[in-house]
């Protein structure tokens, strides 16, 4: 098609608006939950567990006949994920987020919220743009600059949305 006749089919095709803000966090928490909980059973199932106690003594004298002694206990639990736990975890954040993205345009947290994933043009997105578009996730994490640069233009992406040409759209 034409740049003409998409102009015209444009005027007469309502474009989706754009996911709220609220709406997209909303499903990066929900997301981000089935992680966690993919996280827990993979380190518990493959990880090697730990738990540390450590013990700090302070002792302070602002007078010599009597000193302070002051005790702070820490405890730690938790486990590290070997080679397979980690490639485990990888698979799961694959499926969860950029194969389920790509082949319907939603995550479980967006299924939930109503809202999709698609390319700028309106088309569907694949699993290739959906894995580029989390690729760059981390770089949204930075102190929250994805919600800054998403809340400050009026289609509200964020920086992964800008590099891989896609947008987050209400489900119609």
């Amino acid at each position: 098609m034409n740049e003409p006749q998409q102009d015209i089919l444009d005027d007469f095709v309502e474009q989706a608006k754009p996911a709220t803000i609220g709406k997209r966090v909303g499903a990066a928490i929900i997301d981000g939950f089935i992680l966690l909980i993919v996280f827990v059973v993979i380190g518990n199932l493959f990880g090697e567990a730990y738990d540390t106690t450590t013990t700090t003594t302070v002792t302070t004298s602002t007078d010599q006949r009597t000193p302070t002694t002051t005790r702070e206990v820490t405890r730690s639990k938790g486990f590290n994920l070997g080679a397979l736990g980690s490639v485990l975890f990888m698979g799961g954040w694959f499926l969860v987020l950029p194969f389920m993205e790509g082949r319907g345009g939603q995550t479980f947290g967006k299924k939930a919220l109503g809202i999709k994933v698609t390319r700028s043009s309106g088309d569907p997105t694949n699993i290739g743009i959906s894995f580029l578009r989390h690729f760059f996730d981390f770089v949204d994490c930075i102190l929250l600059i994805g919600i800054i640069v998403a809340a400050s233009n009026p289609e509200h992406k964020r920086i992964a949305d800008s590099i891989a040409s896609t947008r987050v759209v209400d489900k119609a």
